[in-house]
C-alpha cells in the first residue's frame, strides 16, 4: 500500500521486494546479485576461469538484464499501471474496513479474501482478517492467519497489534470455553424444584 520510489527500479526485483514484499522480488534480486558477483570475480579476481569472450559475454548479459528491468519498471511507474494496482488494493481494504466498523463481519471477510488473492502478503489485511475470524468465532483460522502474518518481514511494524490480537483471541477462546462448560452443567436448583413439584426428594434429602 505504498507508492513505488523510482530508486527501486535501479536493482532488479527490488521494487517487488521493497514495496510489495513479494518473495519473487527477493529471488530476482538475489539472482542478479549472484550474476553480478560472478562477472566481477571473473573479471578482476580469477580471470583465468574463462576466456575473454566468456568474461565479456557475462558483462553484456548483466548490462542487458539491468537495462531491461530498469526500463520495464520505469515504464510501469510512469504509465501509472503500478499505482493503479495499489489504488485498487487500497479501495478494497477501505471497503473491508468500513464493513468491519459497521459490524458486517462476513461482508468484510469476503472483501479481505478478495484482496488477499491479489496481495497474499498484505500485513494490514491479514491482521484485520484475524480480527474478523475472532469475532465470528473461527478461532483456528484466526490462529493460522496470525501465524502467517508473523512469518512476514512486514510483521515487525505490527508487533504490538499482533501481540494484542493474540491476547484478545486467547481471552475470547477462554470465555467461550467457560460459557460452554457452564451451559452443559445441570442446574441443581432446577433439579430440586422439579423433584419438589413431582413429590420426589431433592438430592440432599435423597442422600
Amino acid at each position: 500500500m505504498l507508492s513505488t520510489p523510482w530508486i527501486t527500479c535501479l536493482w532488479p526485483g527490488l521494487s517487488e521486494l521493497w514495496v510489495r514484499g513479494r518473495w519473487t522480488g527477493l529471488v530476482w534480486a538475489l539472482g542478479f546479485t549472484l550474476l553480478l558477483n560472478v562477472a566481477l570475480v571473473s573479471k578482476g579476481v580469477w580471470p583465468e576461469l574463462g576466456n575473454v569472450w566468456v568474461r565479456s559475454g557475462l558483462w553484456y548479459f548483466v548490462l542487458g538484464f539491468w537495462l531491461i528491468n530498469a526500463g520495464w519498471m520505469g515504464f510501469r511507474i510512469a504509465s501509472g499501471s503500478w499505482d493503479a494496482i495499489d489504488a485498487t488494493i487500497d479501495q478494497l481494504y477501505q471497503s473491508a474496513q468500513t464493513a468491519y466498523l459497521k459490524g458486517q463481519w462476513y461482508q468484510a471477510e469476503a472483501v479481505l479474501l478478495r484482496l488477499l488473492r491479489r496481495e497474499p502478503d498484505d500485513a494490514e489485511a491479514l491482521l484485520l482478517l484475524a480480527t474478523l475470524k475472532r469475532h465470528t468465532k473461527q478461532f483456528d483460522e484466526a490462529h493460522q492467519t496470525l501465524e502467517k502474518l508473523e512469518r512476514l518481514d512486514a510483521s515487525r511494524r505490527w508487533w504490538f497489534e499482533i501481540h494484542r490480537e493474540k491476547q484478545l483471541l486467547a481471552d475470547r477462546e477462554e470465555g467461550e470455553s467457560e460459557a460452554h462448560v457452564e451451559a452443559s452443567k445441570p442446574s441443581t436448583e432446577n433439579l430440586g424444584e422439579q423433584n419438589a413439584e413431582s413429590g420426589e426428594p431433592s438430592l440432599p434429602e435423597a442422600a
